[in-house]
């Protein structure tokens, strides 16, 4: 399946796996905020959809076999797509749920800029991704992957909370984590949604913010 292994973070790979702890309060969240029309990118485990209650329409994108089984007391669509060309229309969604996706897409501000499309105006993104750390450990993981450049599609150093701003999304909940083995890139969950209206000059100067130095950063001021 082409599309899937874009999602296939090495997290999911059962060599590397994710911390169980921060599993098990990403399900713990996602069960009691994911209801109504939901999109699931990247379910992994059967665990993944078991905390799931009030669902009308469940969306799997990404999803292993295992996964997409897991709930047949639901109506689950499998899909097949670029998680950067979802096929839904516009604000479709109540919740968007991501894992470990991020990472291995070729333009992850992309991918969130289709699921900002997709999620309605008062819905929520529910995310868990590694990112890039601030610091000595951030240009780590830059020099890291750097050194593996085309010999893996999960990448080390994609600074997730920014890409969401840059987004037009707003981070409500950001939980970090910091594995003690493996690579240590840094794993954050959280909530993200729309911006409130008073907010979208102000992310809209944001994603505009390659303007020369000295510049104002009102227009016509």
């Amino acid at each position: 399946m082409e599309y899937a292994v874009r999602v296939r973070c090495h997290y999911k790979r059962a060599d590397v796996p994710a911390p169980v702890e921060m599993l098990q309060r990403f399900r713990a969240l996602t069960g009691k905020r994911a209801a109504g029309q939901v999109l699931d990118i990247g379910a992994f485990a059967p665990e993944d959809l078991l905390g799931y209650r009030h669902i009308r329409y469940l969306a799997l994108l990404g999803a292993t076999p295992e996964a997409r089984r897991a709930r047949g007391d639901l109506a689950v669509d499998p899909v097949e797509a670029d998680p950067a060309r979802l096929p839904f229309p516009d604000d479709a969604f109540d919740v968007v749920v991501n894992r470990f996706s991020l990472c291995c897409a070729e333009e992850p501000r992309a991918v969130l800029l289709e699921i900002k499309r997709v999620l309605r105006p008062i819905g929520q993104l529910l995310f868990l991704e590694h990112t890039r750390a601030p610091g000595v450990v951030g240009q780590a993981q830059d020099k890291a992957q750097e050194m593996l450049r085309g010999a893996r599609r999960c990448r080390l150093n994609v600074e997730v909370l920014i890409q969401m701003q840059l987004a037009g999304l707003v981070v409500r909940r950001a939980e970090w984590f910091w594995p003690a083995a493996h690579v240590r890139a840094p794993l954050v969950q959280g909530v993200a949604t729309h911006p409130d209206p008073q907010y979208e000059r102000e992310l809209g100067w944001l994603r505009h913010s390659g303007r020369r130095t000295g510049e104002p950063p009102w227009p016509g001021r």
